[in-house]
């Protein structure tokens, strides 16, 4: 036998040996029970679950009864084929419940397959139903059948066009709703949309538009966390709506927007953590200051406030609101307060009126660093009087820029907090790249007097 044929016996042998792993594991996989077989069909792609038809007898008509469906068809050019798959799919389907659904597409002209698509799942006891639809070319409404669902757990809707709400509704076991680029122009309707949750624990607004609304109340018992985002292309009427919100188990609440709608938070004795994300513009800092306000007021219970700077600001510089400041409430639980995504200005004096209404803070993050106003001369009396946590609670600092700037905002900090425990300051990443300017921040930040003999100054890199 020549030296060829050795090396090819060799690799031959490994084929055969590669061979029977297959048909070993194949062999294990049809012996498998049709559920086990079906939850493995339903972890793939439907096209992908679909195709699996092929492989043998046995697999022909699995797919027909797998739980989760989803059928995504947003290229014009295959319209025609998504279209036919998804007609074939649920014409085919047998009678076995759908756990979870998911349909993205545009509507266009088709406006009653979408529907009867989802009138589809619907009968066939969806409990997760995720709808995202474009480009209408004609009114939309949803099937009645949808809003009347027991079995329906989690309801998605992404959908740019006005949701048409039928007289009846009713999720008695609907525990997670999120609406997003929905229009609600009926009121009576809409409060019976956000009054007919029984068990609903997560709820999120994102880019809503209320239309002739002028009051809204969202009322749920089981409510945990409300998440609200509110875009610029998507203001209303200049007044906007007033959107009520109340729930004895709320305990998380999340806003992010500029107030083209104004919030209150009430009746919620469980709240515990609250953030505001909220930006302006001069020809509106009044009302978004007022709206700013306005929602702070419900959160006089809340243990941790996350907050963007610019809208701590914005409430001084508004005349009305400044009217207001001494009238905050107190923030008798809040133990952590963050403010994120811009520098603050420790002299401003709705931050000072938010830290003497806080009596049990504990930690002050500052995301994005500090600052002080070019008027030096006055530094010494910006913590004047003195909060009362800096007396006697405030045990944790943290600030993420630690650069030379910052020094004096440091300094006012350390002198004033007399229990404080730890300072930690980080550098920022083009301050990280400079080591002798580190080592020299970091020798000055050691040099600073200190209120408390147990600071711990840690400076991280």
């Amino acid at each position: 036998m020549d030296e060829s044929g050795l090396t090819q016996q060799p690799k031959k042998q490994k084929l055969n040996e590669e061979r029977d792993v297959v048909d070993r594991n194949i062999k294990c996989l049809r012996n498998l029970p049709e559920e086990i077989l079906r939850y493995i069909l339903s972890l793939l792609p439907t096209k992908d679950a679909i195709r699996t038809s092929v492989l043998c007898k046995r697999w022909e008509y699995l797919w027909t009864s797998i739980p989760n469906l989803n059928f995504s068809g947003l290229k014009p050019d295959k319209r025609k084929q998504f279209m036919n798959f998804v007609e074939r799919v649920l014409l085919l389907r047998d009678s076995s419940d759908i756990k979870t659904f998911t349909l993205s597409c545009d509507v266009l002209r088709d406006a009653s397959h979408v529907s009867a698509w989802i009138s589809a799942a619907v009968r066939r006891n969806v409990q997760q139903l995720f709808i995202y639809l474009h480009n209408f070319r004609k009114p939309f409404s949803l099937p009645h059948s949808l809003f009347t669902c027991m079995t329906l757990t989690e309801l998605e809707l992404a959908m740019p066009c006005i949701l048409k709400l039928p007289p009846t509704i009713c999720f008695t076991n609907l525990k997670t709703l999120n609406f997003s680029y929905v229009t609600f122009t009926k009121e009576h309707s809409t409060e019976k949309l956000f009054s007919g949750l029984p068990v609903l624990e997560k709820l999120e607004l994102e880019n809503c538009k209320w239309v002739n609304l002028k009051v809204v109340n969202i009322s749920a018992p089981k409510l945990l966390s409300i998440r609200i985002v509110e875009d610029w292309e998507n203001q209303n009427d200049e007044n906007g709506c007033q959107v009520m919100i109340s729930g004895v188990s709320l305990n998380y609440f999340r806003y992010c927007g500029e107030f083209y709608n104004e919030y209150h938070v009430h009746n919620s004795p469980s709240l515990v953590e609250a953030s505001v994300l909220a930006s302006w513009y001069n020809e509106r800092k009044r009302q978004i200051a007022h709206r700013m306000y306005m929602l702070l007021t419900g959160f006089s219970g809340v243990k941790e406030l996350t907050l963007v700077f610019c809208a701590v600001e914005l409430l001084t510089y508004a005349v009305e609101v400044v009217e207001l400041l001494p009238h905050m409430p107190i923030f008798k639980n809040l133990e952590y307060l963050e403010f994120d995504e811009l520098v603050v200005n420790l002299d401003s004096v709705a931050l000072l009126k938010i830290l003497q209404k806080s009596p049990r803070l504990k930690t002050m993050v500052f995301s994005e660093g500090m600052s002080l106003s070019s008027d030096y001369e006055r530094n010494d009396r910006i913590l004047d009087p003195v909060p009362p946590c800096f007396l006697s609670q405030l045990n944790c600092i943290k600030d993420y820029e630690g650069d030379e700037e910052e020094l004096s905002a440091v300094k006012i900090l350390l002198k004033n907090a007399v229990v404080l425990d730890k300072m930690v300051i980080t550098c920022s990443h083009h301050f990280a790249k400079d080591l002798e300017k580190q080592k020299k921040v970091h020798e000055q930040l050691l040099k600073l007097p200190r209120g408390s003999k147990h600071c711990e100054l840690v400076f991280l890199i």
